[in-house]
């Protein structure tokens, strides 16, 4: 038997997928177990027949109780992790609550999800910053990142004109889809000072995490994407040094300003965003009980990281290219990124050849995968799940080729 024959095609069945459609695009929004759903209804009735009752004195604790659980998972504590919605509202409420002011630089990188990039040219419009942008030409090694990132911090010092007081990076990168070396880039900007926010939308469920070990300043993940949590689900994690500097997006009734450490009311002001249907925070317990029946966290990554490299290299052979992929082999993790035979001169609009591959994919070949441009070069972003088999990224790649031959 298999190592991991508990994985595969038949597993769909235990998600809420469409039986004719092939989804190879998992990173970008997640999918649910079937196994929650009872539970979801559970607490929407709950939340119905009193919702004093609930809002007031049940909802809060149950939260605690699912935040004990991340906590544990992600080697943090509990007290400081807050739930948010999505990974784009814990970067909005870290950079917008930073004390930057004008001439003041922020050190990020292309790669940067691109309502990242907005959120950081929005602070910039209204506060005069210095941007510095890191521009990355994969594949590169670690090795080569930490030394681009070590020579642009000490050629911005060596200017003299104003330091850099917070760097944005990725744990892995959206597009293309690859494993950043977080945890030494968090460790090299903290001897400049420099503050570390870390983007991990991709990161819980699909890597381990120690975040006491890694120790960033401000972390943020999604439990809805790799975790199998319902959509609307992350968590900012802020270590107890850094929460006096934060402050929610919608400001409530708990707000105080706190200059220095050592006092804060971080978790009162996160934990009434105002009315709202908390549900989605209230099923990490269940969507981790849910992992665990199927084979454990361990189990789960092992699979979808060995389906990717070897998904990846059969779609680079039907496609006739290559993985984006280092000579270290350590880019790929449940997402792999696969080269699109297109010469890219002869694609007269990059976004209107986005939205074609949308279409193409979506209604014509009834699946998924996310198409995007790196380096002058276009590629296919393959995510592998534990419902995926490698006959699922044969039959993407077809359809891919067949989008290319279009072009």
């Amino acid at each position: 038997m298999s190592k991991h024959a508990q994985f595969g095609k038949h597993l769909r069945s235990e998600f809420l997928i469409e039986p004719e459609f092939t989804p190879l695009n998992h990173g970008s929004y997640g999918a649910l177990p079937k196994a929650l759903l009872p539970i979801i209804q559970e607490f929407r009735m709950k939340a119905e027949a009193s919702p004093d009752r609930w809002l007031k004195r049940e909802v809060f604790p149950l939260i605690d109780r699912n935040k004990a659980a991340i906590a544990e998972l992600i080697h943090a504590d509990p007290n400081e992790l807050v739930f948010v919605f999505n990974a784009m509202t814990g970067i909005n409420t870290v950079a917008r609550s930073l004390p930057l002011k004008a001439g003041d630089k922020v050190l990020y990188f292309n790669t940067a999800y691109n309502a990242v990039e907005s959120t950081i040219q929005f602070i910039n419009d209204f506060e005069s910053l210095k941007l510095v942008k890191i521009d990355l030409a994969y594949p590169l090694s670690d090795h080569a990142i930490l030394e681009q990132i070590k020579e642009t911090i000490e050629y911005e010092n060596s200017l003299q004109n104003g330091s850099i007081k917070v760097c944005f990076m990725d744990a892995i990168t959206s597009v293309p889809g690859l494993l950043f070396p977080f945890e030494a880039v968090v460790k090299l900007v903290r001897e400049y000072s420099i503050l570390s926010l870390v983007d991990g939308a991709h990161a819980i469920g699909q890597i381990p995490l120690d975040l006491h070990a890694v120790d960033p300043d401000f972390f943020i993940t999604n439990c809805h994407k790799w975790l199998y949590a319902p959509r609307g689900c992350a968590v900012l994690y802020v270590p107890l040094r850094n929460q006096h500097l934060v402050h929610p997006a919608i400001i409530n009734a708990s707000y105080q300003h706190h200059p220095q450490p050592g006092t804060n009311t971080f978790q009162l002001e996160f934990a009434w965003p105002g009315t709202t249907d908390f549900t989605n925070f209230l099923c990490v317990e269940a969507a981790l009980a849910f992992r665990k029946s199927i084979g454990g966290e361990k189990a789960i990554m092992d699979y979808c990281h060995d389906l990717a490299v070897s998904g990846g290299q059969l779609a680079a052979t039907i496609l006739g290219t290559e993985v984006l992929e280092n000579e270290e082999k350590t880019l790929t993790t449940a997402l792999v990124n696969v080269r699109l035979p297109i010469n890219p001169a002869k694609i007269q609009s990059d976004p209107t050849f986005i939205q074609l591959s949308v279409d193409e994919l979506i209604y014509k070949h009834h699946c998924m995968a996310s198409v995007f441009k790196h380096n002058g070069q276009w590629y296919a972003r393959l995510s592998a799940q534990v419902y995926n088999d490698l006959s699922d990224f044969e039959y993407v790649a077809k359809a891919l080729l067949d989008l290319c031959h279009q072009q």
